[in-house]
């Protein structure tokens, strides 16, 4: 892991150079604010405005409840700040460095403990920077929209309270009251030395005015000096060392493993299971985004897709929590006479998904269906990924069934007895009848339901409904470019999104094993990414998954090269506007579709590996059915499959291996299949819970080991803010 490290030659002057620490709610970002100053931004995700709802606004959310700034710690230097030399240790979650001035120089550490909500920062300085200085500087709690010219503002928008400042104790506290009678304070304390200094900082957060903020933030801070700093340490560190063992990956190309690693890092810095969902931004709040608040129209899926494959499961609650903890306002959502059965989102929410989603508003692109079905999408993955029966018939089966009721009301029968899909929103473009972003969420849903009564025998009295409903549902609309907006509405100027493709990916109903769809595939993601003018990180995103899933690993890497070049910032976060952390964390799972896929309950091994990448390696990547893979490759070709089974399943392998090899640890002798079909084997076998299934080439069995590939591509290369020509490319 000591490869992944960041590292920074020059202190970063902005949001996107900063170093980045957090423990799932509470966070740093660390840069230079001017000559002088070194800024540690606060932020804790949960801290948002709890105002009244005020009608149904397309940006309401971000003016009733949306994320609020907090402030940052400074560190007043005596000279000008001639340079730095820095590191972000991933693997320790841990920043140090130190920061030259023209007067001396000032060493640092920082990390925010895994399991304390404190921000520890430690500052020893020499000659003239002897005396250390801290300065909190407080923001004003005003939801950022009103800062900007934006549609939707309010005429008028009372504003919270100014923060006050006092003691309690041995700590200052910025106080911030909102007017619901809640609020949030920020505690700190510094320990000071002959030449360094100590300072821990934690934030309180009351959203309904019935517990105590203040009390909340001193009582972090007690609970980390009553600790004592080593043990609080070992803590964090063994819960970082465990985080990173529960999957592995190593690539040839150092720039992309790195990258990888680090999108691990942030998410496990964002959110934990019982921490808030991650919104845009997670615990690096700006004050200067547009955007404070939660996007469920592409920003929530992308963030949370890596966290399957990735082995991380416990990531992905905190988004399930969130949707079953405000089941009753997903049901709001909805128009009164269907709350029934049915439930939706809106494309903006604060926490309270409070997104209300309604035909005659169509402002600003608001009426988008599929947004809660796509979410769905993911939390059923939880399901395919874990067989985890409870959490499927007690919260996914019920929610998937009430999203597609939503879809289902809109239908409307034309004379030939064909159901269609009133005009929509196809995000990011224009509203269209039969939109196949509608489509496909409602097709996908339909589908799932069908397989999910059958294979789990639940018996459910709607499924010749929706059996009736997929016969007659309006095939997608497709032109001579391929698959279309919606009906009678061409992709005819660049578009971002890939809201028009999602039948392609993710759901993959129209997939590569479909032999005769490949080459609308192809026509479709072609024509989608040449129309140039519009395109954005996602785009590479979206467009290198699919030439993954049509095993085309070369045009898969060169666009999520284009995206490193050309969007990336140099500590992995992206911008449109403002901050959107969803981006690198779809990037993640690019480069995981090159190394496993698993769907249509197949796991396909190294199914687009780029010809420049002779040596590659995994270990327990999670695949569909609760299976864990580890492969490896050498010299261009796979050596061996490692399967272990948590449940017991019918496990189907596809590899380009010319398997000689299948044995048990459980059993002596295993019985499957195998075929072999456009140069790949497929194998098929039962599994019993707990086995290790070995597929091989050959008997060598010191080649069985996943061990670190040498990086030839890119091989000295470390993110963080540095001259990039010194990274040697080739």
């Amino acid at each position: 892991m000591k490869r992944q490290t960041l590292r920074w030659d020059s202190i970063g002057t902005s949001y996107y150079t900063g170093i980045l620490l957090g423990n799932g709610l509470l966070g740093t970002n660390i840069y230079q604010e001017d000559d002088r100053t070194i800024r540690f931004d606060i932020g804790r995700t949960d801290v948002t405005d709890q105002r009244e709802h005020q009608g149904t606004g397309l940006s309401e959310p971000l003016i009733s409840r949306p994320r609020l700034p907090i402030g940052r710690m400074v560190l007043k230097t005596a000279g000008v700040i001639t340079g730095a030399k820095m590191n972000l240790d991933i693997y320790n979650a841990r920043a140090e460095g130190t920061i030259y001035t023209t007067k001396g120089a000032v060493e640092f550490s920082s990390f925010v403990p895994a399991n304390t909500n404190v921000i520890y920062i430690k500052a020893k300085g020499t000659q003239q920077e002897k005396n250390v200085s801290w300065q909190f500087v407080a923001e004003q709690s005003k939801s950022p929209r009103m800062n900007q010219n934006n549609s939707g503002n309010p005429d008028t928008y009372p504003e919270n309270p100014a923060s006050t400042l006092q003691k309690s104790g041995t700590f200052t506290v910025c106080h911030q009251l909102l007017l619901n009678g809640g609020g949030y304070a920020t505690a700190w304390t510094a320990k000071k030395g002959s030449n360094e200094s100590t300072m821990l900082i934690s934030v309180g957060y009351d959203g309904d005015g019935k517990s105590d903020e203040i009390k909340e933030a001193t009582t972090a801070i007690n609970t980390f000096i009553t600790a004592k700093m080593p043990v609080v340490w070992a803590a964090h560190q063994k819960w970082w060392n465990q985080f990173y063992q529960k999957s592995f990956l190593s690539l040839p190309d150092q720039r992309m493993e790195s990258f990888y690693w680090i999108q691990l890092y942030k998410l496990a810095s964002a959110t934990r299971a019982n921490k808030p969902m991650v919104d845009l931004m997670g615990p690096w709040f700006s004050s200067k985004t547009p955007w404070p608040g939660i996007w469920w129209n592409l920003n929530t899926q992308l963030t949370y897709s890596p966290v399957f494959t990735a082995n991380h499961m416990e990531l992905a609650k905190s988004l399930f929590n969130t949707l079953n903890k405000n089941l009753q306002n997903l049901i709001n959502n909805v128009p009164e006479e269907w709350r029934k059965d049915a439930a939706a989102i809106g494309r903006i929410s604060g926490y309270d998904l409070v997104a209300p989603l309604r035909e005659a508003e169509k402002d600003n692109g608001q009426f988008e269906l599929g947004n809660l079905t796509w979410t769905l999408f993911y939390y059923y993955q939880y399901y395919a990924y874990t067989k985890d029966k409870e959490e499927l018939t007690r919260y996914i089966y019920p929610l998937l069934k009430r999203s597609v009721n939503h879809l289902m009301y809109h239908l409307k029968k034309d004379e030939a007895g064909v159901l269609h899909l009133p005009s929509s929103f196809s995000p990011e473009y224009k509203y269209a009848e039969d939109a196949n972003y509608a489509l496909s969420s409602l097709r996908w849903g339909l589908e799932t339901l069908i397989a999910l009564d059958k294979n789990e025998n639940l018996n459910d009295a709607d499924r010749g409904k929706w059996e009736s409903t997929l016969e007659k549902l309006v095939p997608y609309p497709v032109d001579d470019t391929g698959f279309m907006i919606g009906k009678d509405v061409p992709l005819s100027s660049s578009h971002r999104h890939y809201s028009h493709l999602m039948m392609i990916y993710p759901y993959r109903l129209i997939n590569a094993d479909q032999v005769d769809k490949r080459e609308l595939i192809e026509k479709s993601m072609n024509h989608w990414i040449s129309l140039k003018g519009a395109l954005q990180g996602y785009t590479f995103t979206g467009a290198a998954a699919i030439n993954a899933m049509l095993g085309k690993g070369n045009e898969s890497y060169d666009l999520l090269n284009q995206l490193f070049d050309n969007f990336i910032k140099p500590n992995t976060l992206y911008q449109e506007s403002g901050p959107v952390i969803e981006t690198p964390l779809a990037a993640a799972t690019s480069i995981q579709e090159m190394l496993l896929q698993s769907y249509g309950g197949k796991a396909r091994v190294f199914p687009a590996i780029p010809d420049q990448w002779k040596n590659v390696s995994f270990d327990k990547l999670r695949a569909e059915g609760g299976f864990l893979v580890s492969s490896n490759r050498e010299n261009g070709e796979t050596s061996f499959i490692r399967v272990f089974s948590t449940k017991g399943d019918t496990c189907r392998i596809q590899t380009d291996m010319k398997v000689s090899m299948v044995s048990s640890d459980k059993r002596k002798e295993l019985a499957f299949t195998v075929y072999e079909n456009e140069g790949k084997m497929n194998l098929s076998f039962s599994t019993l819970p707990g086995e290790t299934i070995l597929l091989a080439a050959g008997y060598d069995t010191s080649k069985f080991n996943i061990l670190p590939v040498k990086a030839t591509i890119r091989e000295n290369w470390s993110w963080g803010l540095k001259a990039r020509t010194a990274a040697k490319i080739k």
